[in-house]
């Protein structure tokens, strides 16, 4: 069985999973949006097995959420849906909700980013309407706080993806999307637009295809071309090496692992590509999955075989996948798997979470590839629940469905 591409494996920083491709409405809402609140209050925890003997086991709490969650420096973000609005709850590792935001329930596109200072929770919104519509919106909050970084910013329509990059809907509503714009995640300010022409001669234009901290990637005629937030190219490729068209290469996915990585290709595919984005050079290829441990330092991939990689593309070490076995996620030092017999295993929010049968999980080392302990407070809690589909640095982990995520939580 081959190894299962999750949304976890962009994380630890989760920058692409995007909950609806829609930026929001073009048409009017009744309902408002509120600019982040503290809140301080406990997410409501439930009995998912305790580590005997262990006063650091995790327990695992329920926000309450309705999205896929997306994490960095151990905060978790998602929504949770009322009848009216959407309201945004970021949880810190230990289950506490820190702050809460309301939107129109059009807007529910949102990106957790990076920073030099430190995370950021880009929200949309609408802004003033011209006529019947509105004008969606971007704004950046400190993630760990909700503190307002910039915005109100306008962009040019939906979310796409691929770091922060907005686009128009496309003419008359069909085929691709229209112009691209990528906002810089530190203040919102434009880092590159695309014009109105082709993009796919030598001469035309260059195209925006992802922007993923301080690595702005674009497309110019048959290449791929990446450069620094000045505009220095640092290097250039040809599209065929990813064994994509020009326009292939604009459409599909760039998803960052860490700070300096990128996975290329489409979710389900097990030809995609691992490059660093600081010189282009290809990682590891024909793979399901990549992911980063920062406590290790290391790049998993997953393919034929399980692989370790240095920051620097430098192969550690490579071992077989267990038998019928995915990987599951990726962090605090483990590479989590869970196998074909707990893949039909559900559980969500509203649910009795004491009476989930247990699953089989196993684990290894991300430093070396070896089999790992599977008596430690995080494996041990998850057991009864499943694998989980996000370790964060801190060792709190997303379980469950990844739609209505549950957490297990950071002990101190």
């Amino acid at each position: 069985m081959r190894p299962r591409p999750t949304a976890s494996a962009v994380l630890p920083l989760a920058l692409t999973v995007i909950v609806g491709l829609s930026a929001c409405s073009a048409f009017g809402s009744d309902s408002q949006s509120f600019e982040p609140n503290p809140a301080g209050t406990q997410a409501p925890s439930f009995d998912a097995g305790e580590a005997k003997g262990d006063s650091a086991a995790s327990r695992a709490v329920d926000p309450g959420w309705d999205a896929p969650a997306q994490e960095a420096d151990g905060t978790f973000l998602s929504m949770y849906e009322n009848d009216d609005s959407l309201e945004y709850r970021a949880v810190d590792s230990t289950g506490q909700v820190v702050w809460t935001a309301h939107r129109p329930r059009a807007c529910s596109a949102y990106l957790v980013t990076s920073t030099d200072d430190g995370p950021i929770a880009v929200l949309m919104d609408q802004g003033s309407s011209t006529g019947n519509s509105l004008t969606p919106t971007a704004s950046g909050y400190d993630l760990a706080t909700g503190r307002k970084r910039w915005g109100p910013v306008e962009t040019p329509g939906a979310l796409l993806g691929n770091g922060l990059v907005f686009a128009g809907a496309p003419k008359d509503f069909i085929g691709t999307s229209g112009p691209r714009t990528a906002l810089d995640p530190a203040t919102g300010e434009v880092a590159a637009v695309e014009a109105e022409d082709g993009g796919e001669s030598e001469d035309s234009s260059p195209r925006v295809v992802a922007l993923f901290g301080e690595h702005l990637i674009r497309g110019q005629g048959n290449d791929i071309v990446g450069e620094d937030p000045e505009g220095h190219r640092l290097w250039t490729r040809a599209t065929e090496d990813f064994g994509l068209s020009a326009p292939e290469a604009r459409e599909v996915p760039w998803e960052p692992i860490g700070d300096s990585h990128a996975l290329v290709g489409e979710a389900d595919s097990e030809a995609r590509t691992l490059i660093d984005l600081r010189s282009g050079t290809t990682v590891d290829s024909k793979i399901a999955g990549a992911w980063f441990d920062s406590s290790s330092n290391t790049l998993v991939t997953a393919g034929p075989d399980l692989r370790g990689y240095d920051a620097d593309g430098t192969k550690r070490w490579s071992t077989p996948l267990p038998e019928n076995a995915e990987v599951a996620a990726v962090g605090a030092g483990l590479i989590a798997f869970d196998s074909e017999s707990g893949s039909d295993s559900e559980s969500g929010h509203g649910s009795d979470h004491t009476e989930q049968p247990e699953q089989p999980v196993t684990a290894r080392s991300a430093r070396d590839g070896s089999s790992a302990a599977g008596g430690t407070p995080l494996l041990m809690t998850v057991k009864r629940l499943g694998a989980p589909h996000h370790i964060s640095e801190s060792g709190a982990a997303l379980i469950g469905d990844p739609q209505t995520p549950l957490l297990t939580t950071r002990q101190d």
